[in-house]
């Protein structure tokens, strides 16, 4: 025979199955309060950015700020040249004494330009041959290479030895070789009446001692009428 279900037994079922239900809610409350809340995902790490390699070419502007500095820091080739120490052969204006011997030939010969009579009457020369001295000044125009030009002037005394003085005066022009031979030519003057002036030519050697010139030069003076004049030079140059 079935026994019907009592109606107190079903409730009592049904309040139990409540009272675990919210318990099982209250456990649930409980264990998320106590939990920590969980902490957001940290930021990513920003990539550090590639460092150019040292052989890189740098910006324009630091390539035309290290041009600029370059072209300021190089040496000018005028100024390489100015600070070239100096030597004597660059030398503008030379000069310095002058010691001889000269020789006029047929100094015994009549002369109609002086009024018949020969040199030697006319000067009163007791040889044909006489010791010269004078000073000599050089203005060369340096051509940095083997060749200079020269403009060439000297005055000189001769006749010493025989109790004369018999000034004379040349100014030439000519070239200089390799700083040591020299050519040239130019006028041969005197204060004698009809014979003033004639044409000179000269060359010699100018070897150099230390910081001077030793020159040793030969002239010769032609004459229409035979009183050639030849000699030689020699001194120091300065």
């Amino acid at each position: 025979m079935r026994t019907p279900s009592h109606p107190c037994v079903a409730l009592a079922c049904v309040c139990c199955l409540a009272i675990a239900i919210e318990r099982s809610a209250f456990a649930d409350e409980s264990l998320g309060e106590l939990s920590p809340p969980s902490e957001p995902p940290p930021p990513p790490t920003p990539t550090p950015a590639a460092t150019p390699p040292a052989g890189a070419a740098s910006s324009p502007a630091q390539s035309v700020k290290l041009t600029f500095e370059s072209t300021q820091s190089a040496e000018r080739p005028a100024e390489v040249v100015a600070r070239r120490a100096r030597t004597q052969d660059d030398a503008i204006v030379l000069h310095g004494f002058r010691l001889g011997y000269a020789m006029v030939m047929n100094y015994d010969q009549p002369l109609a330009d002086l009024d018949g009579q020969s040199l030697k009457e006319k000067l009163r020369l007791k040889s044909p041959s006489h010791f010269i001295i004078g000073y000599e000044v050089v203005y060369r125009v340096v051509g940095h290479s083997w060749l200079n030009v020269l403009l060439l002037g000297n005055v000189m005394i001769a006749g010493l030895e025989q109790s004369r003085v018999l000034p004379t005066g040349n100014l030439l022009i000519g070239a200089e070789l390799a700083n040591s031979f020299q050519l040239g030519v130019g006028a041969h003057l005197a204060p004698l009446k009809g014979s003033e002036a004639h044409t000179i030519v000269a060359a010699g050697w100018t070897p150099k001692v230390g910081s001077l010139y030793t020159p040793v030069h030969v002239f010769f003076v032609p004459d229409v009428e035979g009183v050639n004049r030849l000699g030689v030079t020699t001194g120091v140059t300065f």
